[in-house]
């Protein structure tokens, strides 16, 4: 049975814009000088890695109702590898030398990437073909606001990922890519 995460949504989307304003604020510091380069570098890859974090902690508790059990499956695996990359992404964020934050935080995201993405397929190959069935028993409006959530959560994702590809693209080419 799907949870109901009508009570987490407002936390949640209210943390999500606090991240990203804390983002900009470390931006905009950045470039008026205000914070050194080093430390900016370090204040952004830390939001990066709360990012995950909390997108990890957030996907297995929206559930369709469509294929629930695989998707249940799928998601708790997902949220668990985005919550250790999360982890991983701050801690590389405070301990790691300067020069290399950003190459070790582009492998640790895109490992995560990776791994949920191949967890996903593997499950996808043994879906059934009953699992349309099941949203007839469902709301349509549960079933709506679970897909609307899990879109948010995917956008959030899907930046990261590509923010990821950045990182490695500026390591490989430097400021000529970036």
């Amino acid at each position: 049975m799907p949870q109901d995460t009508t009570r987490l949504s407002p936390l949640w989307a209210g943390l999500a814009i606090l991240l990203i304003v804390a983002l900009i604020s470390v931006i905009v510091a950045s470039s008026l000088d205000l914070v050194e380069r080093e430390l900016a570098k370090r204040l952004a890859c830390t939001v990066f890695g709360l990012m995950l974090l909390g997108a990890g902690n957030i996907l297995p508790k929206i559930i369709l109702p469509i294929g629930a059990g695989k998707t249940g499956r799928t998601d708790r695996f997902a949220g668990a590898i985005f919550v250790l990359a999360g982890l991983t992404c701050v801690g590389v964020a405070i301990l790691a030398p300067g020069d290399q934050i950003l190459l070790i935080e582009a492998i640790v995201g895109i490992s995560a990437f990776v791994l949920a993405g191949l967890n996903w397929l593997r499950l996808a190959q043994t879906a059934s073909p009953d699992d349309s069935a099941k949203a007839d028993a469902e709301s349509t409006a549960s079933f709506n606001k679970a897909k609307a959530q899990r879109m948010a959560i995917f956008l959030i994702l899907n930046a990261l990922f590509w923010t990821f590809l950045i990182f490695i693209a500026d390591r490989l080419w430097g400021d000529v890519a970036a």
